[in-house]
Order: C-alpha cells, then structure tokens, then sequence
C-alpha cells in the first residue's frame, strides 16, 4: 500500500480517502471510513490529529487493510487525498497518518509515491 495526491498519481489501485475527490476526477474507489469529518478541514495540526485518531480508534486496522486490498485487487491499493508533497510539519494531511496507523497497529510501511520529474 502506498500513499499519493489526487493529482500526482494515476496508475491503478487510486483510493479516494477524502471527503470528496477532485471533480474531474476518474477512475478511482472510495473509502469513505477513513476520511475526515467536514469541520476538520480548517482545523489547526494538534486538534485535528485528536479528532482523527477518535476516527481512526473504533476501526480494526486488519479489517481497513483486508477492505482496502479487497476495494482495489489485484492491484496495491494507493490512498489519495489532496495536500500536496512535500508533506512537512507545516503541510501535512491525514493520509501520512493513515500510514502511521498501519504501521503502529500493523506493523505496514505505507510511503508516499515518489513523483516522478516533471509531475
């Protein structure tokens, strides 16, 4: 499983895990358990990552994992949403989070897509 945004990956496996996608967008499955609510969109870094993990706490990560494997096979499902890299202390956004999650209850790397030059 890999991480990217909306507008630098579009290969197979794309899982939106947004609210909403880009509208122009295609070609991409929806998970809609692992996106934010609404009015975490404008919240600061510390109130929002208490908030997520409140969303991400009731989940079984075994089970997100078998789902999002399930939504996307055969292929290696990628996670979008749209901050784009680099992800910083200043510029972060949940799908990094996601991958902290699989890896803290999984024990799964999840790394971000490398963009390719020119992307």
């Amino acid at each position: 499983m890999k991480t990217a945004c909306f507008f630098h990956y579009f290969g197979p496996g794309r899982i939106s895990i947004a609210r909403y996608a880009p509208r122009h967008m295609r070609d991409f499955r929806t998970y809609k358990r692992l996106a934010p609510a609404q009015d975490m969109l404008k919240m600061d870094y510390k109130r929002y990552k208490v908030r997520y993990q409140a969303i991400l706490e009731p989940l079984d990560p075994q089970q997100v994992w078998d789902d999002l494997h399930a939504l996307v096979a055969p292929h290696e499902p990628v996670l979008l949403c749209w901050e784009h890299p680099p992800l910083t202390g200043e510029n972060w956004c949940h799908r990094t989070m996601v991958a902290q999650w699989f890896q803290h209850e999984l024990g799964h790397q999840v790394t971000e897509v490398e963009r390719r030059a020119g992307s």
